[in-house]
């Protein structure tokens, strides 16, 4: 009787733990599906925030047939690495080379330029190709001995060879105090340098007074938000200089809103910019900031662009400026950041801009008022118009001219 008292228990018990374990392997499966659904409907999320802004957005959206391009690529997707290749196909067709997806690291790398602070080691490369333009000052490409022109061969072992400069610039990010080491050729030198990541200060303004109490002021980038508000603080120590030379030279563009703002410091009155978008167009006046009178030269080149573009044809156009140097790059476009819902985003042409005078310089950029082609020929030329503007006391640029 015992024994059998003892055989049911047993065989309860292992009902139990069945039961038990069926559901647990049950409510398992469940929850996997559910995060694998979850997954599913994020990554459409993501796919289907990317399309409508083009949608809506794209300035050139009269030439592509979304609803053809969606049912093209928007196949089963599964999770956001499928959904990233989505968009970035979609992107693709669209053929604008300013419309592109940028991964959440990426996307912050931009912000942290934004707001002037970033991991790096301090270069700055061409609009095309991975060819450097610029070293920051501080920087460890600096300390480094790395110079403007210098080509980049290969990152870490991979070679540059068919990437662009974003695609060479994503291989440079890092984590700080990490170690990067880049092949770079230098005429007919080949060199390699193994450099240590820190977080630097985007400062980009510099100025020096030069003989004949000229003033050189730089604008690195127009890409973090504070821009102006430094130029106008460097400006604010220069009003006493017989002439400025503003050094557009290298300076690829950022946000528009620094080039207009420091262009109203120059300008009585006058158009500064025009957008046309496909909601119609917007003007952009000078609204009576001016602060400096004196005589101003630009120097500008062929990676002068965008937001660049944008100041030196505002001050030229309205009679500010004589600009001298090389033929700009020639981007007439604007994009606008927009953040998908995993935290990437893309950049989304949204519009083109025109000069005061109604140019469109897209693909044809600006032709100086004087081209000089060596770099130290252009400086010393903005130097001679000044001092010939200084003697005759003219400070009209069409008088000068």
């Amino acid at each position: 009787m015992q024994r059998k008292n003892h055989t049911k228990s047993y065989l309860k018990f292992n009902l139990l733990t069945l039961l038990f374990l069926s559901l647990f392997f049950c409510s398992s499966v469940f929850i996997q599906k559910v995060n694998a659904d979850s997954d599913e409907i994020r990554a459409h999320e993501v796919c289907d925030a990317a399309f409508n802004a083009l949608n809506e957005k794209f300035y050139f959206k009269s030439n592509v047939n979304f609803k053809k391009l969606n049912s093209k690529f928007n196949h089963k997707i599964n999770d956001l690495e499928e959904a990233h290749k989505y968009i970035n196909r979609l992107v693709k067709e669209l053929k604008d080379p300013y419309t592109r997806f940028l991964t959440k690291e990426e996307f912050k790398d931009e912000q942290d330029l934004i707001s002037s602070s970033f991991v790096g080691i301090g270069v700055k490369l061409a609009s095309k190709k991975p060819v450097i333009i610029n070293v920051l000052n501080n920087s460890p490409a600096q300390e480094n001995e790395i110079k403007p022109n210098d080509y980049i061969l290969r990152v870490n072992n991979k070679s540059t060879f068919g990437l662009n400069s974003s695609q060479v610039a994503y291989l440079m990010r890092g984590a700080k105090d990490t170690e990067l080491t880049i092949k770079l050729k230098r005429g007919n030198e080949v060199l390699t340098k193994t450099l240590l990541r820190k977080e630097l200060n985007f400062n980009v303004i510099s100025s020096e007074l030069l003989e004949n109490n000229i003033a050189l002021v730089k604008i690195d980038s127009f890409i973090p938000e504070n821009t102006s508000f430094a130029f106008k603080d460097e400006l604010t120590k220069l009003m006493s200089a017989d002439g400025i030379i503003l050094d557009l030279r290298n300076n690829s563009g950022g946000l528009m809103k620094n080039a207009i703002e420091i262009a109203d410091m120059f300008l009585d009155e006058g158009k500064i910019v025009s957008t046309v978008s496909n909601s119609g167009k917007t003007n952009q006046y000078a609204n009576s900031s001016k602060l400096y009178d004196s005589s101003l030269i630009v120097l500008v080149n062929e990676n002068t662009a965008s937001a660049s573009e944008i100041l030196a044809s505002a001050l030229r156009e309205n009679n500010r400026a004589i600009i001298v140097g090389k033929k700009t790059f020639g981007k007439g476009l604007v994009q606008e950041i927009i953040k998908l819902p995993d935290e990437s985003a893309m950049h989304i042409t949204i519009a083109a801009y025109l000069t005061p005078n109604g140019n469109n310089i897209n693909k044809k950029g600006l032709t100086p008022d004087e081209t000089v082609v060596n770099d130290d020929a252009q400086l010393k030329r903005a130097k001679e118009i000044i001092s010939r503007l200084k003697e005759t006391g003219t400070k009209s640029r069409l008088a000068s001219l």
